[in-house]
């Protein structure tokens, strides 16, 4: 089971409290380490990991589950939602071409941001990611799950957690329902290395602080996508 980051808001507003409590966690349903149909801690060990009543953690889950990230079960707890945040938007009908467009528009604010707020630990994380990717991709695997965490620690690194979310939102729209095709087969083409390159130049343009670069390089990586599914680029 992840651990979660120990928040102590003791004189904050609920508002605030109950706020904190929903991002902390979100952080491990974005992420993947509570996959879908993953059962949460009891209100009473939440409670306690968090520092909070466990009235905020009642709201926090309620919150949740409005939003579509999580599902209740009588009896037996909070579970993560099949589809997290699905409730949110709908984009099911949508062409890949105008999923990866949106993406991009996204994830290029989201660069540009971690450009100018990203911290050391955020860069390493990317890095991280990063080379995760490419272990496994050097081991004859695909790395799509690999792929859309390195996303995720993008949309992180601009330290805004409404982005973050719809960020996460859209990418699984508009990867995980195309990326496995699309990263097999590049895989037999042998081209999985032109990612981890464009995944280089982004995260060279956040560690210079440089949000145009940051924002350039994630649209290059995009349109690039665009190209290598056979359509065309909307992004020069």
């Amino acid at each position: 089971m992840t651990a979660l980051p120990e928040i102590h808001l003791p004189a904050a507003p609920l508002g605030s409290r109950v706020d904190a409590v929903v991002e902390a966690l979100l952080q491990p349903i974005l992420s993947g380490d509570w996959p879908p149909h993953h059962r949460l801690p009891s209100e009473h060990n939440l409670a306690g990991q968090q520092g909070v009543s466990r009235a905020v953690i009642r709201e926090a889950i309620a919150r949740l589950k409005s939003d579509g990230y999580v599902e209740t079960r009588q009896g037996k707890g909070a579970f993560v939602a099949a589809a997290p945040g699905g409730n949110s938007f709908k984009l099911a009908e949508d062409s890949e071409s105008d999923l990866l467009e949106l993406r991009a528009l996204i994830e290029a604010d989201c660069a540009a941001l971690a450009a100018e707020r990203h911290t050391l630990a955020d860069l390493q994380a990317l890095r991280d990611a990063q080379a995760a990717m490419r272990r496994v991709i050097d081991k004859g695997g695909l790395g799509l799950n690999e792929d859309i965490h390195f996303h995720d620690v993008l949309a992180a690194a601009a330290h805004n957690p409404a982005l973050r979310r719809f960020a996460a939102f859209v990418g699984r729209h508009a990867r995980e329902a195309m990326q496995l095709a699309r990263l097999s087969r590049l895989r037999y083409e042998n081209r999985l290395a032109e990612i981890d390159a464009e995944h280089g130049a982004i995260v060279a343009a956040i560690a210079a602080r440089d949000p145009a670069a940051a924002r350039a390089a994630v649209l290059r990586h995009i349109s690039n996508g665009l190209k290598r599914l056979g359509l065309p680029p909307r992004f020069t």
